[in-house]
């Protein structure tokens, strides 16, 4: 079959690109979805390493921006057909302090949540962390669950808890009717409906 244009008409955007995640999910977009048309990597700090993927038969724009910044994160969502929302302050030793951490992993959802909305963007990937699921209350590790299964975990620091927050306004806006008519956020088998 043919490569073209026609076939390849998907924008993804993935914020935190050059993380460690990030990388790792730009790559695989890449490898991996013959429709994807343009990727977009959005990230506070842009690595060297984008430069080989723009000459490949798929557009990469590299972007700089701030999750933080309501206005960068929309002007990057704009047109998105998915947004794969990776970007996140990670922080288990406590060398950030507890209102970035908020800041970047909660105010920075928000803003992504919100961008897909006004932007009618209608599928959002998020990446949460195992902090989020453990330890429970009695201290005992997250085994062999799923996202169905019942679990009451303690966060007593404040990137744990950063990221739970996160989770929860993410899930509470799943299915949350984008501005543009006809569009809906997140459904639960988000792959099947981009086909």
């Amino acid at each position: 079959m043919a490569d073209s244009a026609e076939t390849r008409k998907l924008v993804y955007l993935v914020t935190g690109g050059c993380g460690f995640l990030g990388e790792h999910v730009v790559r695989m977009l890449l490898q991996r979805e013959p429709r994807l048309y343009e990727l977009r990597v959005f990230d506070l700090h842009l690595g060297p390493w984008l430069e080989e993927l723009k000459t490949g038969p798929v557009q990469v724009t590299a972007i700089q921006g701030d999750v933080t910044q309501a206005h960068e994160v929309a002007a990057a969502v704009a047109g998105a057909h998915v947004v794969i929302h990776t970007a996140g302050l990670v922080d288990v030793f406590g060398r950030a302090s507890p209102e970035t951490i908020y800041e970047v992993n909660v105010q920075g959802t928000k803003n992504v949540i919100e961008a897909c909305v006004q932007t009618g963007t209608r599928f959002l990937v998020y990446t949460s962390s195992m902090e989020v699921v453990g330890p429970n209350i009695k201290g005992h590790p997250f085994y062999r669950g799923n996202e169905d299964t019942p679990y009451e975990a303690i966060h007593r620091h404040p990137y744990p808890c950063s990221k739970a927050q996160a989770e929860r306004l993410v899930l509470e806006a799943n299915g949350r009717k984008a501005m543009w008519p006809g569009c809906t956020c997140w459904p639960k088998s988000w792959s099947s409906e981009l086909r």
